[in-house]
């Protein structure tokens, strides 16, 4: 298949840097930098093997140092023994979280991991076509810190999951001044300030595209196609989708709450409106005492909207609660590496 043209998309604001800005980023670009390929994988016994041997051979004819990071996030498949089996011929490093933590927690775990001057996020399912890293790096040299894939259509997907999507970047960036750009993928690179700044965050409801946003810099938006899986199925399904959806919501947005506020203003102003119209009527006609049907309805859609209103509270304190534990956001079981993996100048791991 031709690979559909690497594009810069409208950017939004945040995108839009000067000459003179990338210039400076670009002159402090090493001239033999360290690549870093961060590959999360749960049950991709059919995938992780060709993934591999397409970035090191990728890296390899770019002539760049690489190492390629896996983090296995807890499989229960062949995925850690096919990576175990070229640990030796490829310059891989092999993160074995103790259980299924997610791909959030998955990648920020290889982002821990990462040693190089710049990462490269991919799946390893092959929907995000590997042939365009070069013209993602090519960016990074020119000065952006942060080059990011966005989805060219969703033609792929059911009607259900596009209205879904459209309405959780609505309301994720209703009212914000630092809005997230719709539609957009893990599959990016990173420069090394912007590792060292996720790195520096040590929330535990993990959001990736939201901390991606939010750290800034110099970045560019790039529209690429969305291939099918290569093997297997995707375990991530529409119940995963509505729970990063919530994470989403109550990490990096206060508009529920908002909403809800407004809408419990609404129903009081309603309540106020109906209470004038029954004081009038009752002076100007008098009252039967009829009624008993409306108020039913009034105490059932009450407590309705207290019973949400306490739901979406206890969102925000189940997060709070979350992150007071001070848990560790993942654990490590085991980490293997290829003896052509080369520590960084003071690195002592």
């Amino acid at each position: 298949m031709t690979p559909e043209p690497v594009t810069q998309l409208d950017a939004p604001s945040e995108d839009n840097v000067s000459e003179f800005m990338l210039r400076l980023r670009a002159a402090e670009r090493p001239t033999d930098p360290l690549v870093s390929c961060l590959v999360p994988a749960f049950n991709e016994e059919g995938n992780i093997l060709p993934m591999l041997d397409t970035l090191h051979t990728l890296m390899k004819g770019m002539h760049l140092r690489h190492e390629l990071i896996v983090v296995d996030d807890g499989s229960h498949d062949a995925t850690v023994e096919k990576v175990m089996s070229v640990i030796d011929r490829l310059p891989v490093t092999l993160v074995q979280l103790s259980r299924n933590f997610g791909k959030e927690v998955a990648l920020t775990a290889g982002i821990a991991e990462a040693r190089g001057d710049l990462a490269v996020l991919i799946d390893c399912d092959f929907q995000h076509p590997p042939e365009l890293i070069p013209s993602f790096i090519e960016q990074w040299r020119r000065g952006y810190d942060m080059v990011y894939a966005v989805r060219s259509d969703r033609n792929d997907e059911t009607l259900l999951k596009r209205a879904f999507t459209r309405l959780f970047y609505g309301l994720v960036n209703l009212g914000e001044r630092n809005k997230i750009p719709e539609n957009t993928q893990d599959f990016r690179v990173l420069d090394r300030c912007l590792l060292d700044a996720l790195n520096s965050m040590p929330e535990r409801n993990r959001f990736m595209k939201g901390l991606y946003n939010w750290v800034g810099f110099t970045r560019r938006a790039m529209r690429v196609r969305t291939d099918p899986r290569r093997h297997g199925s995707s375990s991530f399904n529409f119940i995963s989708l509505l729970r990063l959806a919530a994470t989403a919501l109550t990490a990096f947005s206060n508009v529920p709450l908002r909403l809800w506020t407004v809408i419990g203003g609404m129903v009081s102003l309603a309540s106020i409106a109906f209470a004038m119209y029954i004081v009038i009527e009752t002076l100007l006609f008098g009252n039967d005492t009829s009624g008993w049907p409306t108020i039913v309805v009034a105490i059932t859609f009450l407590g309705g909207v207290q019973l949400l209103s306490v739901g979406i509270l206890g969102e925000y304190i189940g997060r709070i609660f979350t992150e007071v534990k001070q848990r560790p956001a993942y654990l490590v079981s085991r980490i293997t590496r290829s003896s052509s993996v080369l520590p960084r100048d003071g690195d002592t791991r």
